[in-house]
């Protein structure tokens, strides 16, 4: 366990969520804070992806009733910490609902929620069947799956090489190789639909989530001596690894007429590709990044829960149709994906058929 570090440096913060509907909230104190108690594992907040997205989320979270999120001081992680953490929150019956982020909390969660049946769970990005917690899923897969057929695309241009990378943080992480897996379909189906002949090679994961210098060596290995197009990289914060291979490479790859192409994942990182993330200009090497809505799952079950409608034992599902998972919207990528031929058009199709349930994909 490890004192939580990053962008969140406090142990309270305070926003504001709307309620979305008008008429009025009958509370005992209308004007006290309801209280959120926030538990992600580590790396924690700062890590430019997972949880810095979910805690973007839940600052947006803004309009007329007042809420105290608050954020243990200690990191769980291993799931005998996040135990003990969700039991000390869920003794000091001091929280309205304690929210869990992330697949990895599930079996604490569980644990937990069933030894405190009174207390109000929440779990994003999971699921635990109890009375006592509402869930939220989202299909990554089929935004990876875009992703996917994005980068098969890609990597058939002239100047590129027809060879794909994957780097994930670990093998054991359901939610990172549901999202290899939906990658994985979506080259594989722009290869067939579309006569390419591009070769995906075996992922190489990290074992770990801020493991900067590992993906740095193994993001400068793909690119140079494996002599990759593109990566898919769902590697939380070990993304500063990287952004620092990339960094490394860019005058040789550019020597060779390519950029060193870099997709992201579980938030939009398509910034930090660019020369300066602090002031994003296009192209950046991070032409798109596969995104879950977590802020938007957050809201729906605090928004319900402040209006005393907390939707325990039932599970929301976030996906393409509904706007919960997506691809970015190539903001600073443009300029060199728009130029290649049927590009956008094929994701526009894909898209289309994952929607109407044609084109089915395996998480």
């Amino acid at each position: 366990m490890s004192s939580r570090s990053g962008i969140i440096t406090s142990g309270i913060i305070v926003a504001l969520v709307f309620a979305g509907i008008g008429g009025f909230l009958y509370m005992t104190d209308p004007f006290a804070p309801r209280t959120v108690a926030v538990v992600v594992m580590e790396p924690g907040f700062g890590d430019l992806s997972f949880a810095d997205h979910f805690e973007e989320g839940l600052e947006n979270l803004q309009g007329d009733i007042p809420v105290e999120y608050r954020i243990p001081e200690e990191l769980p992680s291993t799931q005998a910490e996040a135990v003990q953490i969700l039991e000390s929150l869920a003794q000091s019956q001091q929280h309205t609902l304690i929210l869990a982020a992330g697949e990895r909390l599930e079996g604490a969660v569980a644990s937990v929620a069933a030894d405190y049946p009174s207390q109000e769970f929440a779990i994003i990005g999971g699921v635990v069947d109890a009375e006592n917690v509402a869930s939220a899923t989202f299909a990554t897969e089929q935004a990876a799956f875009l992703a996917g057929a994005l980068a098969a695309f890609v990597a058939s241009e002239p100047s590129y090489t027809d060879i794909i990378g994957i780097l994930g943080a670990t093998e054991e992480d359901a939610a990172i190789t549901r999202m290899i897996n939906g990658f994985i379909q979506g080259v594989q189906n722009a290869n067939s639909t579309y006569d390419f002949n591009v070769e995906v090679l075996e992922p190489e994961y990290l074992n770990g989530y801020n493991e900067t210098a590992l993906a740095e060596s193994k993001t400068q290995n793909m690119f140079i001596q494996q002599n990759v197009s593109i990566i898919f990289a769902p590697v939380r914060a070990s993304i500063n690894g990287v952004r620092r291979a990339m960094e490394n490479i860019n005058a040789t790859l550019r020597a060779e007429g390519r950029l060193p192409l870099v997709i992201g994942a579980e938030a939009n990182q398509d910034y930090y590709g660019c020369a300066n993330p602090e002031i994003p200009v296009a192209p950046s090497w991070i032409p798109t990044s596969v995104v879950p809505r977590t802020g938007e799952a957050a809201y729906d079950i605090i928004n319900a829960t402040l209006w005393n409608d907390f939707p325990g034992g039932k599970t929301f599902h976030y996906n393409l149709s509904n706007g919960g998972v997506n691809v970015t919207d190539f903001e600073y990528s443009s300029t060199y994906l728009n130029p290649i031929d049927g590009l956008m058009d094929a994701l526009r199709d894909y898209r289309i058929q994952i929607i109407a349930g044609t084109l089915e994909i395996n998480p």
